[in-house]
């Protein structure tokens, strides 16, 4: 488990403070006082009732009628092991509406705050809204080391409000919105420090098939979207909670065999949910959208198909995350499942491995053939030290929408990255058969490598006009071929960035009809230098670039001449490429070539870059075996 640095920590704790719960009011007219002799009791309320803040309750408060508020007026609920701290719940049948919670202070229960329609789990599909629950807030308080979940809202719940509460110390997950459940708002709370406890990285016992192992988990999140549908998360600070931020994912009706009694079948996934506004700080994952789809599900006795031994899909659609803050998150944002719309998000960090954006699945799409599709990625920003491009995606993906992204101040593109670290099941880190002592130590999974340099590609510039392409003595030895490339291309005008070669460096490839590259050359920025005669010149008017080199050359590129035209036709650029001693391998029964010159490294996010094909009509490559030439 990570954890943020000092700046992110002074930014958090301002946060921190800004949503600390507030001074209580005065309780509301009418209000009945429960006094301190039944503090020991279990409390049922039909009416609106405040707590004696001077003792600490111990067996729980239930509310089990609409038109409820309960004060605590600062009391403390607590115990050891009780099961629900503050339950509001009634049949499916009895509509509740109405109930509000606030300035209760609770600790130690399984759950310290559950709401629950009794019977959910019977209900058929079509009527499982009938007779709901509505309008219930909890507001002003805490929730403080629950033996699970610290707030469960269960089945079919709709339209429960959560602000202003500081959840913290969760065994389990900090916030769990369960399967079925919907319209819910969870806003301007402290999430922090949850789920170290349910399959956390200090080890347990899991008993498989009547076989007992040892397994290291990933903890768990601080809030968990499980097949709940249509909430809005906004202006909350998710900090240091074991596994991440926020999941979103379906359960996949786990346990169906051994736990019958709390199998339901889950109709709905974590679909059309908003997250916006809100801080992640020093997570190992921000928010993960899918978050099971690539993740081995055997052991959880699923009873969802399996389309693969160990996977089943996962359900998380439509969901939009805009307006976010991640700091020293090692995984901004991942993306396994269709739709999500990711706007106007900031990541900082002073650790280049992190990342912004991951997009891509595995498993569904190479047997499946479905790669995460209709994925929107704008305005958002990124300064991550030494890591200039961290959106990327992963195993493919399709019907992208990409534009506007920034890092480190420099609009970027969309490229090919790694597949993050992952355990070999589930929330598993690493498992050992017992009976051997299991080993007192933490494992937690690796962290990420540095990401690699994005493949160099012209994603949206402009076909060169006017271009010609010479490879010669392709059939002499290596090593002595020659190269002659030129062409115009039109590039957005004004200029952004400034066009400068000679500080951004170049790219010129060339590759064959089946995208081999017989040449991949990153040509550097830098002044040209008259020792080692390699580098840049600049014409005095800034209009012309003149890049030579003797010994070594990149690529065999000795002379590279860039010229703005822009007098003459806005954003025209003229082009000329110059190798000789270089090793251009070309099939040449794989005709017609393709030269880019790429003057906005790697990717040409901004248009700056330009694609000779040769494969218009009058347009083509022939060769006599020596030679190849295109124009």
């Amino acid at each position: 488990m990570r954890r943020p640095s000092t700046l992110a920590l002074l930014s958090c704790t301002a946060a921190l403070a800004a949503l600390a719960p507030r001074p209580a009011a005065a309780v509301d007219p009418g209000s009945q006082l429960v006094t301190c002799d039944r503090a020991n009791q279990v409390v049922t309320l039909t009416a609106t009732s405040h707590l004696d803040p001077s003792c600490t309750w111990t067996r729980g408060v239930e509310i089990v009628a609409s038109n409820v508020t309960l004060d605590c007026q600062g009391a403390h609920i607590a115990a050891p092991d009780r099961r629900y701290g503050v339950y509001i719940h009634a049949p499916v049948d009895t509509p509740l509406t109405d109930i509000t919670v606030r300035n209760c202070h609770v600790e130690g229960f399984l759950n310290n705050y559950h709401i629950e329609r009794e019977g959910f789990r019977e209900l058929a599909a079509g009527v499982e809204y009938e007779n709901g629950f509505s309008n219930i807030t909890i507001e002003d308080g805490t929730s403080k080391n629950s033996r699970g979940v610290g707030i469960f809202v269960n089945g079919y719940v709709e339209g429960v409000t959560l602000r202003n509460l500081r959840v913290e110390g969760a065994s389990s997950s900090g916030i769990y919105l369960e399967a079925g459940s919907k319209n819910g708002v969870v806003e301007n709370n402290l999430i922090i420090d949850n789920g170290y406890g349910e399959n956390g990285p200090a080890g347990g016992v899991r008993t498989l098939a009547g076989i007992d192992f040892w397994y290291w988990g990933t903890g768990r999140e601080g809030l968990s979207i499980d097949g709940s549908r249509f909430n809005v998360v906004r202006n909350n600070v998710f900090q240091t909670n074991t596994a991440g931020g926020i999941y979103l994912y379906k359960n996949c009706g786990e346990y169906w065999s051994s736990r019958p009694q709390r199998w339901y079948h889950r109709r709905y996934g974590a679909d059309g949910n908003v997250i916006e506004n809100n801080t992640f700080v020093g997570e190992d994952n921000g928010i993960w959208v899918g978050s099971r789809m690539s993740e081995n599900i055997f052991p959880m006795e699923c009873s969802d198909p399996q389309y693969a031994p160990g996977y089943a899909l996962d359900y998380a659609d439509d969901n939009v995350i805009r307006n976010n803050r991640f700091e020293d998150v090692t995984f901004g944002i991942r993306v396994e499942d269709d739709g999500t719309e990711i706007t106007g998000n900031t990541f900082t960090s002073s650790d280049p491995i992190d990342e912004a954006i991951v997009v891509g699945t595995q498993h569904r799409t190479l047997h499946l053939g479905q790669p995460v599709a209709g994925t929107v990625i704008a305005d958002n920003v990124a300064n991550i030290t030494g890591s200039p491009n961290p959106y990327r995606f992963i195993w493919g993906h399709t019907n992208t929408t990409f534009a506007n992204n920034e890092s480190l101040g420099k609009v970027v593109s969309l490229c090919e990255g790694v597949q993050p670290p992952r355990g070999p099941f589930v929330m598993t880190v690493d498992v050992i058969l017992l009976p051997n002592p299991p080993p007192v130590e933490i494992k937690e999974l690796p962290p990420p490598g540095l990401l690699p340099p994005c493949r160099t590609s012209c994603e949206t510039g402009s076909a060169l006009a006017r271009a010609n392409l010479v490879l010669k003595k392709l059939d002499t030895p290596a090593a002595d071929d020659g190269l002659i490339f030129k062409g115009d291309v039109v590039v957005p005008h004004p200029f952004t960035p400034a066009l400068d070669p000679a500080t951004s460096g170049a790219v010129v490839v060339i590759a064959d009809s089946t995208g081999v590259r017989a040449l991949d050359a990153t040509i550097p920025g830098g002044a040209y230098d008259p020792v080692t005669k390699v580098g840049w010149k600049a014409a005095k008017n800034g209009l012309a670039w003149k890049y030579t080199a003797k010994v070594p050359p990149v690529g065999g590129i000795t002379v590279l001449s860039i010229k703005d035209l822009s007098k003459k036709t806005p954003g025209l650029v003229q082009i000329k490429v110059t190798g000789k001693n270089g090793a251009y391998a070309v099939n040449t029964a794989n005709l017609p070539l393709t030269g880019v010159v790429i003057l906005d490294p790697p990717t040409g996010a901004t248009g700056q870059c330009g694609t000779a094909s040769f494969d218009a009509p009058l347009q083509g490559c022939r060769t006599d075996g020596k030679t190849v030439k295109c124009k």
